[in-house]
């Protein structure tokens, strides 16, 4: 065990919460840094009037074991429902009330300090500060701990670590700076009418433009009908990320429009700029480990980007990683 006495984790999305629970258990002080006003990172669920949308991770699934047993949990804690078996054999699963149930499951009972984007962070006689900027704010504040997880995509991770002048590892500052991840761009959609998708109210597309057609109202996640997502392609998202939402959402549209029955009445996008890692950490080394850890200078990196796009990949991430901190020698 590495004698951590109190971390601080920026970011609450799976990963981070996933260290975060296990630490926990060996009553190590915690703080999350969360630059949003809710956990979750990519799993978003937003409200506009009585519509809810997922728009960001559609779903969970699971492969491994320890993960499934963790999942259904969930379950029994009514965080998650079974949606529908996918292409691969494997359960969907969706949150009760949005994927936003389940980091909201996992955030309970933890230091979360939400709205705090960190602009610096200091390593010096063994702690970390880490320096924020409350939204709404112009006066910092500062966190310190004797350990440091990061788990925002690793590139925003390494702009971090650089412009605070910290150093890595050579060859692991490489590793990392190989990382790489696409674009999304999402549409919040709202109908006349039902959406009129085939059961289970949900389309895989291998489009030009788009990616994804999901109905919230047959997930049972909205409880108003024709209450869809839209997730754009890669190429899509790449070509049209800086247009103007009056010329990209209005293509992303009329992808969608014949597969849909009734008209758009209202819509509204959001842009995800590290939608999936199409690289991740070492990918091709063998007895590679999903997380980097310098145990010199008390920090980590973990996330979808050490171990794949899947949110139990991530999960799996942040667990492994919380796994080694407190493992004896």
């Amino acid at each position: 065990m590495l004698n951590i006495q109190s971390c601080i984790i920026v970011g609450s999305g799976i990963s981070g919460l996933s260290v975060a629970r296990k630490l926990r258990e060996y009553a190590v002080d915690l703080t999350l840094i969360e630059k949003g006003r809710s956990p979750g990172g990519r799993m978003a669920t937003r409200t506009e009037g009585a519509s809810i949308f997922d728009h960001g991770a559609q779903f969970v699934t699971t492969r491994e074991q320890v993960f499934r047993e963790r999942v259904e949990n969930w379950v029994d804690k009514n965080a998650v429902k079974p949606w529908y078996v996918g292409p691969l054999g494997n359960m969907r699963y969706v949150g009760i009330t949005g994927m936003r149930s389940i980091p909201e499951l996992l955030s309970k009972e933890l230091n979360v300090r939400y709205s705090e984007k960190v602009t610096k962070i200091r390593f010096r006689k063994d702690v970390w500060t880490v320096t924020v900027l409350p939204h709404g704010e112009t006066k910092t504040r500062t966190h310190q701990s004797d350990f440091l997880v990061l788990t925002a995509p690793v590139p925003q991770s390494l702009k971090l670590l650089q412009e605070s002048n910290i150093e890595l590892d050579y060859d692991e500052e490489e590793e990392l700076s190989r990382i790489k991840y696409v674009r999304c761009i999402s549409v919040m959609a709202k109908l006349k009418g039902p959406a009129g998708l085939p059961n289970p109210g949900a389309m895989d597309l291998n489009h030009d433009v788009l990616r994804w057609i999901g109905d919230n109202y047959a997930k049972g996640v909205s409880p108003v009908e024709g209450t869809i997502t839209l997730h754009s392609s890669p190429k899509f998202a790449e070509r049209y990320w800086d247009a103007p939402d009056e010329e990209r959402i209005p293509i992303m549209l009329a992808a969608a429009k014949p597969f849909l029955k009734s008209d758009v009445v209202e819509s509204a996008s959001h842009r995800w700029g590290f939608s999936e890692p199409t690289r991740i950490y070492k990918e091709k080394q063998p007895f590679r480990v999903p997380y980097y850890l310098d145990e010199d200078h008390r920090i980590a990196l973990c996330g979808d980007g050490f171990n794949g796009p899947r949110i139990e990949a991530a999960a799996i991430s942040g667990a492994s990683l919380a796994d080694r901190l407190v493992r004896p020698y």
